[in-house]
């Protein structure tokens, strides 16, 4: 997908990058990090108390999505499978999330669509990168290729507009797009090309050309759907997308005006879809770095801080359009762990 590639090292079981942050030179989210520990380690031990004997993390609904958000938020920590304190919850999860795969390489049918199956693919791929079972690694390279392809397919439905064309939607015959669902399976791309799936140009250079489309021009945002307005969440995926498909050079206008319209828009507690928000705020401020992490991503990161509940977990959003504290207490700890630089794709 791009020439860049990060290798990730297995060492004693742990996550070790190519670049390991202990010997990097000092960087402006560093002094957050050790306040960071503790949370951290209760809100693991809430999600550890919700998962299900069978390995998932849902007892109905979206179960592909939740578990893959409650996984990553265990590896982004550096939890690793079979190893230490939750070895074996990752465990049961990957193996869970790998026996929802059908033959075709779809994750995610009646669970979400394809926003579960993008997520699904993003965890399996970060899961790959630390899994130490040669025979375990044969058996997920081979439904990361498959998962690959069915993103890739999903790219090329016939679209109703060709603003939407380069884009991804809920099912994968969708006639339209939208950048929420798009970003998740930007990622999801990003991260298997990473661990040496190959994924091919044309759907990157596409894939640019659909986040270029949901560039606001007149507020310097981004957008849900090309035309539909500048919103947070939208703006900060917008960033990070063009961040993982290393367009950033041919986009350093937008992404600069983007910073600043998260600048001078924050995020709070009535805010839609809060936690995604906050999530993607805090990487793209991440990403970023410089005055961007320290306006943005310190924020989001005091806020979650602040708002965590008693038993480790964090509470519903007030928008009420974010599905239970499984999925707010997840994504609240993936946007703790951002400073950690642990996973590929946190890292810049």
């Amino acid at each position: 997908m791009s020439p860049r590639r990060y290798r990730p090292i297995l060492a004693l079981g742990l996550i070790v990058a190519l670049v390991d942050p202990i010997f990097s030179a000092p960087r402006p989210e560093d002094d957050i990090s050790p306040r960071l520990d503790l949370p951290i380690s209760k809100g693991l031990a809430f999600l550890a108390r919700q998962q299900g004997p069978d390995g998932a993390f849902e007892k109905e609904g979206t179960k592909v999505a939740t578990t893959s958000l409650c996984l990553l938020a265990f590896l982004a920590s550096g939890n690793v499978p079979d190893l230490g304190k939750y070895g074996l919850a990752v465990r049961q999860a990957i193996e869970w999330l790998l026996s929802r795969q059908a033959q075709d390489g779809y994750f995610a049918a009646g669970d979400q669509g394809m926003y579960a199956h993008a997520i699904a693919t993003l965890v399996l791929a970060e899961a790959y990168g630390v899994e130490a079972n040669p025979q375990r690694r044969i058996r997920m390279h081979a439904a990361l290729e498959k998962a690959a392809r069915v993103i890739t397919d999903a790219q090329d439905a016939p679209k109703s507009n060709p603003i939407f064309i380069g884009g991804w939607r809920y099912e994968r015959n969708s006639p339209d797009s939208d950048l929420s669902l798009s970003g998740w399976n930007i990622l999801a791309l990003r991260a298997a090309d990473d661990v040496g799936i190959a994924i091919p140009n044309k759907t990157r250079q596409r894939a640019i050309v659909f986040v270029q489309h949901c560039h606001d021009d007149s507020a310097k945002g981004f957008s849900y759907q090309p035309g539909s307005g500048a919103q947070p969440g939208d703006t900060a995926m917008g960033i990070l997308c063009l961040h993982m498909l290393d367009a950033t050079d041919a986009n350093a206008v937008r992404v600069e005006y983007a910073i600043r319209y998260l600048e001078g828009h924050p995020v709070g507690e009535n805010s839609p879809y809060l936690y995604y928000a906050m999530s993607y705020i805090t990487q793209a401020a991440f990403q970023r770095g410089g005055d961007a992490w320290t306006k943005l991503g310190r924020v989001a990161i005091d806020r979650l801080l602040r708002t965590q509940d008693k038993d480790g977990g964090w509470p519903l959003s007030k928008d009420n359009q974010e599905p239970g504290r499984v999925y707010a207490s997840a994504m609240a700890l993936q946007t703790l762990a951002v400073p950690y630089r642990l996973l590929p794709i946190y890292q810049r």
